[in-house]
């Protein structure tokens, strides 16, 4: 699955944005603070209910605004998923698939799957083996649902 369209509304520095997105590499060219980090973290969030550089709701609203809102284009194989996240400075989320309220940040992961490796992040390369085996098992079961690491309950 491919993210193919993403919006986004008061997110960061980042007051509105409609980007079309291609199948494979997409790059990101800018002047430092002109919000190449921020549509990153952006995409994070919508597929992990959560930013990476916060865990707080309100340190990634746009000043003076209520809430952020995202929303992207995911193109399958077989059919095109809409999905949207918002939350507001009191931490309320509200995750809509296909135009449907009420479902879980969980089912975001599961439509948009994707791992961050960070300059902070070097655990993966030089933490040890249990890391390691950690990430490809996430992998794994991104790419088969039934999949379940050696030794879970």
């Amino acid at each position: 699955m491919a993210l193919t369209r993403l919006l986004i509304k008061d997110f960061r520095n980042i007051e509105a944005a409609d980007l079309a997105l291609a199948p494979g590499f997409n790059f990101l060219v800018g002047a430092n603070g002109s919000g190449k980090t921020s549509v990153l973290e952006a995409v994070y969030t919508l597929g992990h209910g959560r930013a990476f550089r916060s865990l707080q709701a309100g340190r990634v609203i746009r000043h003076d605004q209520p809430e952020f809102i995202l929303h992207g284009r995911i193109e399958g194989a077989e059919r095109e998923i809409s999905v949207g996240l918002s939350k507001s400075r009191q931490g309320d989320s509200k995750v809509r698939i296909d135009g449907s309220d009420g479902h879980k940040v969980a089912e975001l992961a599961q439509l948009l799957p994707m791992q961050l490796i960070t300059p902070e992040g070097f655990t993966l390369l030089n933490g040890g083996p249990k890391f390691r085996r950690a990430f490809l098992d996430w992998g794994c079961f991104h790419n088969e649902p039934g999949f379940s690491p050696p030794g879970a309950t």
